[in-house]
């Protein structure tokens, strides 16, 4: 991934994305008007912090990343595997599409744009059909096999072809942090056998196990035939970079920010 920073704003960009031109971002925690737990670049609404500081958070971090406030779309994530096609931005952060973890759209003009704290994010890309997707990937969507979907769903609207698509998995809490009990490892191995070879035994707790999202979401994508070559993995914990990025996982509770992806055509 490459490093950005404007106007004290940092995101992150993927490279293969970035060379492609599309326009994308995963913001850091770096650069707004938030404070106490929200500091300083928290961009939830509906976490706990002032609206004004979130709304001004989105208008210096589309300045900075060249996006239009007013084209963005967002949606209700409930940890799901729903994919809407978005036709019209909602003009609004407050107007959301009700319960959505994926978002696709072939219309230039419109900002995709899905909330983080540990969770994974794809973003998609197909450069012959002109087609962006922006999908959430928690511990359920990741089993529930979100990125194959969002893959499928580019394929059936707009006649994708998984070879051409490039994907970006982005900062997100990495395998040795996403420690589980055994229930989630019986979920993930039951809609996707392969994922066993994507755990382990915790060393340092009985009856608990890691499982690595980053891979599981990559060899979902290859299994629905996107060339390993196309896909680029962040590899960046969110978890352990308490200076860059809000947790769900570290902060325990207590009150934390929500970072942002966004891409459009």
């Amino acid at each position: 991934m490459i490093q950005n920073k404007k106007n004290s704003i940092i995101y992150f960009t993927f490279e293969n994305l970035s060379m492609a031109r599309v326009p994308h971002c995963f913001t850091t925690r770096i650069g707004g008007v938030s404070a106490s737990g929200y500091a300083t670049l928290n961009l939830g609404l509906h976490n706990g912090d002032r609206e004004d500081s979130v709304r001004e958070n989105f208008a210096r971090l589309c300045d900075a990343a060249g996006f239009n406030a007013a084209s963005a779309v967002f949606s209700n994530q409930v940890h799901g595997t729903n994919i809407e096609e978005v036709t019209a931005p909602l003009r609004d952060m407050q107007r959301v599409i009700a319960e959505a973890d994926g978002l696709i759209t072939n219309r230039a003009g419109i900002a995709l744009a899905t909330y983080y704290a540990d969770c994974v994010p794809l973003l998609f890309y197909d450069p012959v059909r002109k087609v962006v997707a922006n999908s959430h990937a928690g511990w359920r969507g990741a089993s529930g096999n979100i990125a194959a979907k969002t893959v499928q769903a580019m394929r059936s609207r707009f006649k994708s072809n998984p070879q051409d698509i490039l994907v970006g998995i982005g900062p997100s809490i990495c395998a040795t942090c996403f420690e589980v009990d055994i229930d989630v490892t019986k979920s993930f191995k039951k809609s996707l056998p392969f994922s066993g070879n994507f755990m382990y035994n915790s060393p340092s707790a009985q009856n608990k196990f890691h499982i690595d999202l980053w891979q599981i979401c990559c060899e979902s994508l290859v299994l629905a035939d996107v060339p390993r070559g196309n896909i680029e993995v962040a590899g960046i914990c969110t978890y352990e970079h308490e200076e860059l990025f809000f947790s769900h996982r570290r902060s325990q509770g207590a009150s934390r920010g929500n970072m942002l992806a966004m891409i459009s055509l």
